[in-house]
């Protein structure tokens, strides 16, 4: 017996069941990821499928290969749907980026981990109200009628606290100096 995760052991014969259940399924779903996310992000996908297929191995079929590689995927396209919607707030965020002041918008000379990093430091210093209306536009893509559902303001309302939030932000990005060559400028 081995370890199996919290405190828990696995047998031996259950262990060298998944094992060749991975051996045998890894690059189908590795591929089937890869058609949905890209190469760089099907290493992401296959490994957090089979961290979730060892999690939950009891729920697996194990008389039918078929039926073992649909569970896979149906597994994987959750992982592809959290990486997408990852994907997709990166992309808000660009765009988040690209409403602000140009001296804001950067010089090109910045990666994007740099970008995301300043601006999550940004959002993070943001007073609660700014930050949670600027998440639900840019983050959860929600129209300015919904976020006023959400948070009971009116539309006008919603309008008038995402402009200032906007500006609190490009402040708090200004004062960063992210993309200033001295600190002092």
């Amino acid at each position: 017996m081995t370890p199996g995760g919290e405190g828990a052991t696995v047998p031996e014969d259950e262990e060298k069941w998944f094992e060749e259940m991975f051996r045998a399924f890894y690059e189908p779903v590795w591929a089937y990821a890869a058609r949905r996310v890209g190469f760089t992000g099907a290493d992401d996908v296959a490994s957090c499928t089979f961290q979730t297929a060892w999690r939950k191995r009891n729920r697996i079929p194990r008389d039918d290969d078929r039926a073992v590689v649909a569970w896979l995927y149906r597994v994987a396209w959750g992982h592809v749907r959290n990486a997408t919607r990852g994907e997709g707030r990166r992309q808000r965020l660009m765009a988040l980026l690209r409403q602000l002041p140009p001296e804001l918008s950067g010089d090109g000379t910045h990666d994007e981990e740099e970008v995301r990093t300043a601006m999550e430091t940004a959002m993070a210093r943001l007073r609660p109200k700014d930050g949670e209306v600027l998440r639900l536009h840019y983050w959860e893509d929600l129209a300015i009628d919904e976020i006023g559902g959400v948070l009971g303001l009116t539309p006008n309302a919603v309008r008038v606290r995402l402009c200032r939030a906007r500006m609190r932000l490009a402040d708090l990005l200004r004062g960063m100096c992210l993309w200033c060559e001295e600190a002092g400028r």
